[in-house]
C-alpha cells in the first residue's frame, strides 16, 4: 500500500484518448484518458500499468497488475473501460468519443 501511494504519475505515456461531454451550460468539456507503459512491479515478478482519467471527477492514479507486461496493459484497458462507463453513467450517458458510433467509447467490455 505504501508503494502505491508514492506513485505520482503514469510514467511514460503510451496511449491517450480524448472524450467529450456536453455539460449543463452546453459547453463541451474534455475528459482525457492516459495510459502509462507497463513496468515491473517493485519487489515482485509481476508487472503494473498506471492510468488516469483527467478533466472531470477524481483524477486519481489507478494501477492495473498482470503476470507480464501485456496482461498488465490488458487489465488497465479493461479497468479504464469500467471507470469510463461509471463516469458516463454519472454524467447521464453524455460522454462522446469521435472515433465511434453514438454511445460507444471504444474500450473493452462495452
Amino acid at each position: 500500500m505504501e508503494r502505491a501511494m508514492q506513485v505520482r504519475t503514469v510514467g511514460e505515456i503510451i496511449a491517450t484518448r480524448e472524450l467529450y461531454y456536453l455539460d449543463d451550460t452546453y459547453q463541451n468539456k474534455r475528459v482525457g484518458v492516459i495510459v502509462g507503459k507497463p513496468q515491473p512491479t517493485p519487489d515482485s515478478s509481476e508487472f503494473q500499468c498506471h492510468f488516469q482519467l483527467i478533466g472531470i471527477g477524481n483524477p486519481a492514479l489507478h494501477t492495473a497488475r498482470g503476470y507480464d507486461s501485456l496482461q498488465a496493459l490488458q487489465s488497465a484497458l479493461i479497468l479504464v473501460g469500467t471507470n469510463v462507463r461509471h463516469l458516463n453513467d454519472k454524467l447521464g450517458r453524455r460522454l462522446i468519443w469521435g472515433g465511434a458510433d453514438k454511445g460507444e467509447l471504444g474500450f473493452p467490455g462495452q
